[in-house]
């Protein structure tokens, strides 16, 4: 006799839709209760526990969520309240259990639940179906700032794990030779992460699949274009090779496509129960919008692409300026040493983001030795896919040892193996292989440091012998907060969010973090420079001084703080002494921070101290002396010393060099212009500024010099085409008024670039007080009017 089929259990009276708008609805889609829909934090309740699943949530935790001011005995009567009232209009039995508390499935069912479901038993398909938005779209508790932290983790956790299962869904497509299904797939992934080159090469590769090949050129243009307005880069060499082929007439998607997924491959989409309760490697596996395939490459993507020609013109080029050729290995005197990148050879990619946050905290912890030079982290990092020899590497850097390994995760074990080479001849000094716990992971940075240190006759910093500078004892804290560091995280409008989420979350889970705090600081001030800032300038620069504030309080010792201190002071409070004290403690703590030293050049030059500027450049083109910013730095110190020829001969070495530094093209033109080389100056900034004319975005600093170039250069009704569009990109964006006056001075109406530069410091046009020290403005400084200007900028006051 054969059983019987089994039934499926009968569906809850009531749901809670967590993915998107927070509703709760009761039996037939109604409201559970008259005043139910009004109590948000009930509903936030109901939410907190729905992600919990069953293993439900600690009352602590619930009380820390939603009443953390609150005195512990009224916390408890509220939380027992509001349990109370919604027992009473839901259902008497919504709960199980006293501690922790858990929803009951028979009464209250949700989207998340059945979401986090699907995802473990492979349903993806049916998972993308209940994906109705972000988590609790929308919805904001203001005084839990406890609640608002892990719902932000929540969200981006959950929309990792839709992208994860578009992906796948696209993928398993492909493999099935679907083409159509796989455009869908592809289409719906590009929507979520448009940024992404991913979902564009597999809608091309199943556009093209599918005959169409006019559409997948028309999707390979429209990213390039995207991706060109946002990031001011190019589509990368994968969109154009895809197009190229398609153009060729191929008929076929390139073989790995057709690849079919492992059966294991699901295992990964399995969701972490919270976000605060992630393993290491479980949140390299939800990052928000990184693909699997590019987790670990991010640095590589910036930073490689960034110096790869800078690499090849300093080996190619002879040095334009006055200094004495770069002398090898052998006979350098002092002690040096270059930090190489960590190579990660862990199983899973995600891990090399603790490779390359090891190597630079391994540079940051020898650069406090006295009488040791170390080279900055974008130089050492020009070389992680070396192909090249030891003593090549030490001659470009002009050092004489390398110290190179690699990292290993093994779950909670962790392998670190490194390398002391003596560039003069390859030999090695000294190695070590350390097998810890992923706890002791701060423990063995230091154990490399003061070993290498010893072995070269150098001695660390008190301060470094006891604590390495940036950490937290918490690991998930710190991986938290070197994804944040992500250099990647610059290069779009959206990054700076992301990045500050990443930086919140390292603090919720370690309030003393200092550096967090600091990095906090950082994305604030970027923001102010967004498409969408998210809130007022005014709050944000507030917000970022207070973080600032808050890391120096809780470690005087920490570079980041005072840098970031610093610059707020130098951008926002125009208070250059303050600054200046603040920028070169920084660099008292921490010399190695290239960056630290051009925010110092920006400053001198702000405040007309043209030779300490080009000083400054100089100390950090030495020790960083593969940062195209660094080269960039120099010229723009050598056209303020009057130095045109130079600044132009030294640009040639990051002329080349992609993504291209915006900067570059500006102090090229602003070279140009002083020699009234103006075809020249106005062909250098042209197609950047034409970019900017033709986009969206309000960002137009190159813009008003081609105007200001094509007015000084006689072409008025050019010049005026280009005022005429920032004039109404001003009206309709509230700001961008510096840009105006820019074009006025070019074109002599003096009256009007002074109304406008009034404007420009009203609206907090971002540039106003550091371009207007330029010296194509000369004239206008001559001005017995811009006295005022100087006040109301604070270029007095120093």
């Amino acid at each position: 006799m054969s059983a019987e089929p089994r039934k499926a259990p009968p569906a809850p009276p009531f749901r809670l839709q967590t993915l998107g708008t927070l509703v709760l609805q009761g039996p037939g889609g109604g409201a559970p209760g008259a005043d139910f829909a009004q109590q948000s934090r009930r509903l936030a309740l109901l939410a907190a526990l729905a992600t919990a699943g069953e293993r439900g949530r600690n009352r602590d935790q619930l009380l820390l969520f939603f009443w953390p001011d609150a005195s512990q005995e009224r916390a408890r009567h509220s939380l027992e309240q509001a349990l109370y009232l919604i027992r009473r209009s839901v259902d008497g039995s919504v709960f199980l259990g006293v501690n922790p508390l858990r929803l009951n499935p028979e009464v209250l069912g949700s989207d998340v639940e059945a979401f986090e479901s699907a995802i473990r038993e492979g349903r993806l398909g049916a998972a993308v179906e209940l994906y109705g938005g972000p988590f609790l779209d929308g919805f904001y508790l203001g005084d839990a700032p406890e609640f608002e932290q892990w719902t932000e983790g929540e969200r981006s956790r959950l929309e990792a794990l839709y992208a994860k299962a578009l992906g796948r869904l696209a993928e398993d497509a492909e493999g099935a030779g679907d083409p159509q299904a796989a455009v869908a797939w592809w289409g719906k992934l590009a929507e979520t992460d448009p940024l992404s080159s991913r979902p564009v090469l597999g809608l091309m590769r199943g556009l093209a699949a599918t005959g169409d090949h006019a559409a997948a050129l028309r999707q390979a243009q429209r990213y390039e274009r995207l991706v060109e307005e946002e990031l001011g880069t190019s589509a990368g060499p994968e969109i154009a090779a895809l197009a190229e082929e398609i153009r060729a007439g191929a008929k076929e998607a390139p073989r790995a496509v057709q690849r079919p997924l492992p059966a294991a491959s699901l295992e990964d989409l399995e969701p972490p129960s919270s976000y605060r309760e992630l393993t290491f490697e479980e949140r390299s596996e939800t990052s928000p919008g990184v693909p699997r395939a590019a987790r670990g490459s991010r640095r590589d993507i910036l930073v490689g692409a960034l110096v790869v020609v800078l690499v090849a013109a300093l080996l190619a080029v002879t040095r334009p300026w006055s200094e004495p050729a770069v002398p090898p290995a052998a006979e350098v005197a002092e002690p040096s040493i270059a930090v190489l990148p960590l190579s990660n050879l862990s199983a899973e990619p995600g891990d090399a983001v603790l490779a390359d946050g090891m190597t630079e905290e391994l540079i940051a912890m020898l650069a406090k030795t006295g009488d040791l030079r170390v080279i900055a982290s974008t130089s050492a990092f020009a070389f992680r896919d070396r192909q090249t020899d030891v003593r090549s590497i030490a001659d470009t850097l002009r050092v004489s040892n390398i110290l190179e390994g690699g990292v290993q995760k093994i779950g909670s074990r962790l392998r670190v193996q490194v390398r002391l080479v003596d560039a003069r001849d390859g030999s090695t000094r000294w190695s070590e292989t350390y097998d810890r716990e992923i706890e002791d992971l701060f423990v063995v940075q230091q154990e490399i440091a003061s070993a290498v240190a010893r072995e070269l006759g150098a001695r660390l910093g008190g301060r470094t012998a006891t604590r390495p500078s940036r950490h937290t004892r918490n690991v998930a804290a710190y991986e938290l907060y070197l994804r944040g560091n992500d250099p990647v995280n610059l290069r779009s409008d959206s990054g700076p969010h992301q990045a500050l989420e990443y930086f919140r979350q390292a603090v919720a889970l370690d309030s003393t973090y200092a550096a967090a705090y600091a990095g906090m600081s950082r994305m604030y001030a970027r923001l102010r420079s967004t498409e969408d800032p998210g809130m007022p300038i005014r709050d944000l620069e507030a917000l970022s001084l207070r973080a600032a504030l808050k890391a120096v309080a809780l470690d005087d010792s920490l570079a980041e703080a005072h840098a970031a201190l610093g610059t707020i002071q130098m951008n926002v409070a125009r208070d250059y002494r303050s600054a200046e004290m603040e920028l070169k403690r920084a660099i008292e703590l921490d010399p190695m921070q290239s960056r630290t030293h051009e925010w110092l050049v920006l400053l001198y030059l702000r405040t007309g101290r043209p030779a300490e500027a080009l000083a400054e450049a100089r100390r950090a083109l030495e020790i960083d002396p593969l940062s195209p910013s660094a080269h960039a730095e120099v010229a723009h110190a050598l056209i303020a010393n009057g130095r045109y020829d130079e600044a132009l001969a030294h640009l040639a070495h990051i002329q080349n060099v992609q993504p291209p530094l915006l900067r570059t093209a500006q102090i090229a033109a602003q070279a140009y212009a002083m020699k009234e080389m103006w075809e020249e100056a106005i062909a250098a900034i042209r197609p950047q500024a034409e970019r900017e004319l033709a986009a969206v975005s309000s960002m137009s600093q190159s813009a008003a010099l081609y105007g200001y170039l094509l007015a000084r250069s006689g072409q008025q009704e050019e010049a005026d085409r280009v005022l005429q569009t920032l004039l109404a990109r001003s009206q309709r964006t509230g700001t961008g008024a510096f840009d105006v006056a820019t074009v006025y001075a070019g074109l002599g109406d003096f009256d009007q670039a002074f109304v406008w530069l009034d404007r420009a410091i009203e609206d907090g046009s971002e540039t106003s007080h550091a371009n207007v020290m330029e010296p194509v403005f000369e004239e206008l400084r001559r001005d017995p009017r811009f006295k005022r200007v100087e006040e109301r900028l604070g270029l007095q006051k120093r």
